[in-house]
């Protein structure tokens, strides 16, 4: 878990469905919550491409989606 900015938990990984900062969610005012996909740094772990946004394989220590997370 991430924190935009702009206050938005960011959730990365998994094609970017749990992430709050994806452009598809709305805030406690009903407003739609802009998308932040261009500013996050695990933006390539929400893509589909080859070699990307498969969690299960992920090696990144720092990453909440990563098996090999660390706190």
């Amino acid at each position: 878990m991430l924190l935009d900015y702009s206050g938005i938990i960011l959730n990365q990984g998994y094609g970017g469905k749990n992430c709050r900062g994806n452009g598809e969610h709305y805030n406690d005012d009903g407003m739609l919550i802009d998308c932040c996909c261009d500013e996050c740094d695990y933006l390539m772990c929400c893509l589909k491409i080859q070699g990307y946004g498969d969690c299960k394989r992920c090696k990144d220590t720092v990453c909440p989606s990563s098996p090999e997370y660390k706190e």
